[in-house]
């Protein structure tokens, strides 16, 4: 594919599209080509050079021009008309180039310019020569926690085991990790699948030549042999996910349930957020039920009684469970009693509210809830917290204030 030209149209916005299309940089403008919609957020990191912007849109191969608005300190914001482009690049995540990496996450009004947030990217990492009593997800997820946050595992292969996990580009990926097996313990290394590793400083995003960082004293030595073939057949593509605040004026109930058949305990978890991010209210319920689908509904009728005492007016209800928004909406009738009694009981509760939206939502933009559920299985009474979160929901949270996105290998 040709390259596109980019044309330059003032110190601040570009066009970046073939043929060429001139605009200026003005909010009615913008918002013909969805400037809010359909906008994304990206982060450079690695060489600075006046093409580096130019270089790493190509990567995208896009079908229509996008608007291209650099707010400094290698800040870009991207803005696709088409929205087909808009997906094709969100859905494709960070992109490498020769001594480049732009990461991008959507953007929303408000958003604030974050390097450390922008620096996260996915990766597969491989596990060679690793013995097959070791390839249980307990253990490769403990393998792999020591080099970044693992998201998911493969095993399908019969000669090694893969693990994708998110990392920080800005820090040195991590070469292997002892494992100690009650016999004296073994070197288990890490293989990466990306483009380009500098061999310098261990860094992903640059190569060696391009290196800006010292190198340090003790520095682990780093190589091809750090470096895996990437695999591109045998997996379906990942998708990423994130979590999106409300539109002004309304309030967003996440919800999530819980049952442990192990342990025969069941929780109910949720937060109300507004058209910020901010932290309203959260709640966590241990329920009296053994089914995950009534531990949903639980869940879900909490959260409005919670909105309710809050006076909310507005709410979008997002959760997890397909079954429950079917149900929600008149889509699908309870199969029991109790779930129709509860599901009635819920319907009641919805008259409380002026405007209410549901949608499903995958576990992966649901994170919080899916937290607050947990704590409910453990808790042994209902728990509530008002303008402060519980601290280990705080991490969560970050992440969806700042709209991280989350692969998601199985749809």
């Amino acid at each position: 594919m040709a390259a596109l030209p980019l044309v330059l149209i003032s110190p601040w916005t570009a066009i970046y599209s073939q043929p060429a299309h001139y605009f200026h940089p003005v909010e009615h403008e913008l918002q013909e080509f969805g400037w809010k919609k359909r906008s994304l957020l990206g982060k450079l990191f690695g060489k600075k050079s006046v093409l580096s912007i130019h270089d790493m849109i190509d990567k995208w191969e896009l079908d229509h021009s996008v608007i291209v608005k650099c707010l400094g300190d290698e800040f870009y914001l991207f803005s696709f008309p088409l929205k087909s482009d808009f997906i094709k690049v969100w859905s494709q995540g960070t992109v490498f180039a020769e001594g480049l990496c732009l990461a991008v996450r959507r953007w929303c009004p408000g958003l604030e310019l974050d390097s450390k947030s922008m620096s996260y990217t996915q990766m597969w990492m491989k596990l060679p020569d690793l013995d097959r009593c070791y390839w249980t997800n307990e253990v490769l997820f403990m393998m792999a926690s020591s080099a970044g946050q693992p998201i998911a595992i493969d095993t399908s292969s019969s000669d090694e085991a893969r693990v994708c996990i998110e990392v920080d580009v800005n820090e040195p990926l991590v070469t292997g990790v002892h494992v100690d097996d009650g016999e004296g313990g073994f070197w288990q290394s890490f293989r990466y699948e990306i483009p380009g590793l500098c061999f310098h400083c261990g860094r992903i995003g640059h190569k060696r030549e391009y290196c800006p960082h010292p190198r340090r004293r003790n520095m682990q030595t780093y190589g091809s042999h750090n470096l895996a073939p990437r695999r591109e057949h045998g997996l379906p593509p990942l998708r990423y996910f994130s979590w999106h605040r409300p539109d002004a004026g309304w309030v967003k109930l996440n919800f999530d349930g819980s049952f442990k058949g192990r342990t025969g305990r069941a929780g109910g978890g949720g937060l109300l957020r507004d058209a910020q991010g901010s932290f309203i209210a959260a709640f966590a319920t241990p329920l009296d039920t053994s089914d995950s689908l009534m531990a949903e509904i639980g869940a879900l009728e909490g959260g409005l009684r919670l909105a309710l005492k809050l006076n909310v007016e507005q709410i979008l209800i997002e959760g997890d469970s397909k079954i429950t928004i079917e149900m929600l909406s008149g889509k699908r009738e309870g199969t029991g009693e109790e779930e129709k009694s509860l599901m009635t009981h819920i319907r009641e509760l919805l008259q409380g509210f002026q405007e209410v939206t549901a949608r499903h939502e995958f576990r992966e933009a649901n994170r919080p809830a899916d937290h607050l559920a947990n704590i409910a299985i453990q808790a042994h009474e209902p728990m509530e917290w008002h303008h402060h979160p519980p601290y280990s929901l705080l991490p969560f949270l970050h992440h969806d204030q700042f709209s991280r996105v989350v692969p998601r290998l199985v749809l």
